[in-house]
């Protein structure tokens, strides 16, 4: 980047506004018409979350070829390294891809991307790079698949698979157009994790990292035949047991295998012809993925960059010269220079050697902003938080203007208190902090999450304890549990697995010194309420509101009434001075899967992704306020500052509600 340039602040701060505009153009900016109610005013302030991020990058001559994550559609772009622009932008089906695949001669990009109902697809698609505008070329639909890996061989064979009922591993031959399903690894398992394609044989990963049951198998390491679709396990013992294979790659007749042990991320060094015979690198990272190998030394992926030294099998991080790499989806060789792509929509040139490194941010140099799907709100005197995926958007009341706030991965909940900003950071990033009076678009660190209890659903304040309470589940392990983040001392504490060991912790809310967990289970068939005191972590009591469960998605308080919602609208009260249910009521006409709750001045009101309601204090009855329609990536939620106007997501933009009281 020149001298001279604007930074990437101001570029956010100015092309967001500008965004937000156009995408309301020939709107009023207060749209009262949405109201059911006469008292309810809604203001539209844009997009919540504007922003280009990605979940896929790879190599094809001179140029990065970087796929969008969140955005709808799916925009590949094409980046040259020679002129520093943009050079193509396809769009495709779906919100996000996170496989790219370019064949041996380099002409097509294939990709394979999840169908939703609202963009069906065909999700199986490519590029052909020979033309400048890099068009979209259809191939086959996908149904019923969550891509997670794909592979091109070197005789211009395209395999992949994912997340699905006995996972398959899929072909595609370029020169018949016949896509076939040519292989089930392991029908327990619930998906293909990683892939690698030579000539004559497949390596497929395969793990439980989503989509687990109790009686799913976990870790794999398959080796396929292409000739006779033999397949051979080829697990080190190591990791046997463990969640998944997350990588795998081959140089110069050496397979490198990603996976973990009880001590932390590791790679097997394999001899492909014997693999049998290796040797285990054992790092203290999380996770490795994405190993990329120059001379004596490998590079990871591993929630930094991360080298490994195959002569001393010494591991060490290598951080940028200023701010973070954030999640990497994108690492290779050029030049002598390893080439990180962040999620945060930047490309860095590490020099290892010297650990210099120059960066390109892909916004400035012509990627297309686009609205992203929300995970989050909070909302105070001055400012509006919207989480969305590496990135967060702030929203200065004052000014109207948006500004982009660094965060790696997902923010699943945002607490606000005393001006900062507590965001609850999916895959177990840990818990991050940001105040715009001291940060500037960076979050700072301050908790990891407790081990295996990697996604969080709520964070919220207990007031009696001056303590943040953070409701979490394990991906792998199933269950979830509470942790507690002291803001004063810097500390933590965890209790897991306080409802059972199949239940996470879904909703939570903080009263009196108690802390009310909602629990839930990935079949959504269980739904315990615990109360809990979060100090000396023991159960006070606990109960099943539903006849037949489905999970408790939201709670809150109001005198002493405790408030619950379940998924799909099963709504109680409960009266806590007698622990009893007082009203039952079925919402699900406005909740049709997640509602959450909150309360204020008196009052209860919910949000779910179809409508903004508030329930009376006394009768319990619904009054519909906003209809939403609201596109979520998580836990449709809502938010209310200190002088009462509530924040919520209508569509993909941020309204401020205002309702009269009476």
């Amino acid at each position: 980047m020149q001298d001279g340039q604007i930074t990437r602040r101001q570029l956010m701060q100015w092309g967001a506004v500008g965004a937000g505009a156009l995408a309301v153009t020939g709107l009023p900016a207060t749209d009262a018409l949405a109201a059911r109610r006469p008292g309810v005013r809604v203001t539209d302030l844009g997009p919540g979350v504007n922003n280009f991020s990605l979940a896929a990058a790879i190599p094809v001559g001179n140029k990065a070829y970087i796929a969008s994550r969140n955005i709808d559609p799916t925009r590949i772009i094409g980046f040259d390294f020679g002129t520093e622009k943009v050079t193509s932008v396809t769009e495709g089906p779906g919100i996000s891809t996170q496989l790219l695949a370019v064949d041996p001669d380099g002409r097509y990009l294939y990709s394979a991307i999840r169908e939703y109902d609202t963009a069906p697809g065909p999700g199986f698609i490519r590029l052909d790079l020979s033309v400048a505008d890099a068009p979209k070329e259809d191939l086959h639909s996908i149904p019923g698949l969550d891509p997670y890996a794909i592979s091109a061989s070197p005789d211009n064979k395209i395999f992949f698979g994912g997340r699905e009922p006995r996972p398959k591993l899929r072909q595609y031959d370029p020169a018949t157009g016949e896509l076939t399903e040519i292989a089930v690894p392991d029908p327990d398992v619930p998906m293909i994790r990683c892939l690698l394609a030579t000539r004559d044989k497949v390596y497929i990963g395969t793990g439980a990292s989503l989509g687990a049951t109790p009686a799913s198998t976990k870790a794999g390491l398959f080796v396929m035949d292409r000739a006779t679709k033999k397949i051979t396990s080829i697990l080190p013992k190591e990791f046997a047991g463990q969640v998944e294979v997350r990588d795998v790659a081959l140089y110069d007749g050496t397979l490198y295998v990603c996976s973990t042990t009880a001590a932390g991320a590791a790679v097997a060094i394999m001899d492909a012809d014997a693999p049998d015979r290796y040797t285990l690198a054992q790092s203290k990272q999380s996770f490795l993925r994405l190993p990329r190998k120059l001379g004596d030394t490998m590079y990871f992926n591993g929630a930094a960059l991360i080298e490994l030294t195959l002569s001393t099998g010494k591991f060490r991080e290598i951080k940028p010269e200023e701010g973070d790499f954030g999640e990497i989806w994108g690492l290779w060789i050029r030049d002598g220079k390893v080439i990180v792509v962040s999620a945060f929509g930047l490309i860095f040139e590490v020099d290892p050697g010297t650990g210099s490194d120059t960066s390109w941010d892909l916004i400035e140099a012509g990627a297309p902003i686009g609205p992203q799907l929300a995970m989050s709100v909070a909302a105070d005197t001055h400012n509006v938080y919207v989480g969305g995926t590496n990135s967060v958007a702030r929203h200065d009341l004052r000014t109207g203007k948006q500004s982009r706030v660094l965060a790696t991965s997902e923010a699943k909940d945002i607490l606000l208190h005393r001006g900062t900003a507590y965001l609850a950071q999916y895959n177990a990033v840990g818990l991050l902090a940001y105040n715009p009076r001291t940060d500037d678009e960076w979050t700072r660190k301050l908790a990891d999450l407790p081990p295996k209890q990697n996604r969080p659903h709520q964070i919220v304040w207990d007031d009696r304890h001056q303590l943040a309470l953070m409701g979490l589940q394990s991906d792998y392990d199933l269950g979830g549990s509470l942790m507690t983040f002291d803001p004063k001392k810097g500390t933590t504490t965890v209790a897991v697995n306080p409802i059972d060991d199949d239940q996470m912790i879904r909703a939570v809310v903080a009263h009196d010194g108690v802390a009310y967990l909602g629990g839930q289970n990935g079949a959504s068939t269980a739904g315990t309420l615990v109360a809990w005191d979060p100090v000396r972590k023991r159960e006070l009591w606990r109960m099943t509101p539903q006849a037949k469960p489905t999970g408790i998605t939201g709670l809150t308080v109001l005198g002493h009434h405790l408030y619950v919602m379940c998924f799909k609208g099963d709504f109680f009260v409960i009266d806590l001075r007698t622990r009893k249910v007082i009203h039952s009521a079925d919402h699900g006409p406005v909740v049709p899967d997640y509602g959450t709750l909150l309360a204020d001045r008196g009052y209860v009101y919910g949000a779910s992704s179809s409508d903004f309601v508030r329930y009376d204090r006394r009768t319990f009855a619904r009054t519909d306020l906003v209809a939403l329609d609201a596109d979520w990536y998580g836990i449709p939620r809502a938010a209310v500052d200190e002088r009462g106007r509530f924040y919520a997501i209508r569509g993909r933009n941020l309204i401020r509600i205002e309702v009269g009281r009476r």
